[in-house]
């Protein structure tokens, strides 16, 4: 029978009873959601499971839930579907988990991340020449202006993502610009958004920043998934004021906390911990690049230099 607890102890997901004739009652994400489980079965002989329910969202609306997979020896490969996002998971039991030990490879390939982060950041300019260059154009931060995207940004945002994204990591063989418009004409076009996604843009018109915030389910009830600066912007305190009007948006959703997940090797790492994030490690201690915010309220109001 699979009655107990699943997950990890950090981060238990499931809490399990299977009655006799195979009804399953519990909650997921116990401790953070509290999620009740309204319609369980469990099938012992072919292992296979199903849970439906419904969660509070961050605003407190109603988030159904529908949790489907198989008992595989000791471990449960789940799908699940959380409103529109979907993902799939594998979990054991709580006291059967084990992270993965710290191998050669693992240490090797940290010290790779970091000194390419170290490299990456020789080709930043500075908050001091940015400046500079910026009056030398006739521009004022006073002219830049901070407002959310619409659908006829996708074409201007596409070629954003793919200059800042590429900047960052000091390559041209990131995804194309066609990529980026098909995978934002995804995001615009469903229905019932309850991400956002907040640009800045120049005296022209031209935009020059972007940042994309969504809901998510877990610890932390949202995730900033991208914040993109040119970077002939960097350094000048707009990467703060993104970080404060990022907040102010998920918190008008409801949404208090969130997560930054980023790569280890990406040169604006120390804004983020400026920006006072949390430096969020695997069950094995292991640092890759990912920030959390456990209350966006903190980054209300900020101003000042970013690196």
């Amino acid at each position: 029978m699979i009655s107990g607890r699943w997950g990890k102890p950090s981060e238990v997901l499931l809490d399990l009873v299977v009655e006799e004739d195979g009804t399953v009652r519990g909650v997921v994400n116990p401790g953070r959601q509290d999620a009740p489980i309204h319609r369980g079965h469990f099938d012992g002989r072919t292992g296979g499971i199903r849970l439906e329910g419904e969660a509070a969202g961050p605003d407190g609306a109603p988030l159904p839930f529908r949790i489907e997979g198989r008992l595989h020896g000791r471990t449960l490969r789940l799908a699940y579907s959380f409103g529109p996002m979907q993902d799939t998971v594998d979990v054991v039991r709580v006291e059967e988990y084990a992270p993965r030990p710290i191998t050669l490879r693992d240490r090797v390939k940290s010290r790779i991340e970091d000194l390419k982060r170290r490299i990456n950041a020789r080709s930043r300019p500075t908050g001091e020449a940015n400046a500079r260059r910026l009056r030398a154009r006739g521009e004022s931060l006073d002219t830049i202006t901070f407002r959310d995207a619409v659908a006829t940004d996708i074409p201007a945002l596409a070629e954003l993502h793919v200059t800042t994204w590429n900047a960052t990591y000091r390559t041209t063989r990131g995804p194309s610009i066609a990529t980026r418009t098909r995978q934002w004409n995804e995001v615009f076009s469903k229905e019932n958004r309850r991400d956002f996604v907040l640009v800045l843009e120049d005296r022209h018109g031209r935009l020059i920043g972007f940042t994309w915030g969504k809901p998510a389910v877990g610890e932390f009830e949202g995730n900033l998934s991208k914040i993109y600066l040119r970077w002939e912007y960097h350094g000048l305190g707009l990467g703060r004021r993104m970080m404060a009007e990022t907040a102010r948006r998920f918190l008008d959703r409801g949404i208090r906390s969130f997560t930054l997940l980023s790569e280890r090797s990406n040169p604006t790492l120390g804004f983020h911990d400026r920006m006072g994030g949390e430096r969020l490690t695997d069950d094995r201690g292991q640092f890759s690049g990912a920030y959390g915010w456990r209350d966006a309220r903190t980054l209300l109001g900020q101003a000042g230099d970013d690196p």
